[in-house]
């Protein structure tokens, strides 16, 4: 059976617009350990749907994405790397 996460993290891109949001996504779920939660909270829906397009490309997992009033929360989870993504782009290091 799979360990719970250890702690969760948060991340606000409201109000901003790409690529930031994406890069923004990336640059935390680096510094975070695999197996910790990472809930990013957008309030723009084709935002969240190219973080979870850029997660997937990193080798991390979409747990879930939730409409909230005006907001998208987007859960993550930091999973092992050491791929090369889809578009032969080595994003592990």
């Amino acid at each position: 059976m799979k360990e719970p996460a250890t702690r969760g993290h948060s991340l606000d891109v409201k109000g901003t617009c790409c690529p930031y949001p994406q890069l923004k996504t990336k640059v935390t779920l680096d510094k975070m350990n695999p197996g910790e939660i990472l809930e990013v909270l957008t309030d723009d829906r084709t935002t969240a749907d190219n973080i979870c397009l850029a997660v997937k490309q990193l080798g991390d997992i979409v747990l879930d994405v939730k409409e909230r009033e005006r907001e998208f929360v987007v859960s993550i989870e930091r999973s092992v790397r050491g791929h090369i993504s889809a578009l032969k782009m080595d994003l592990a290091k």
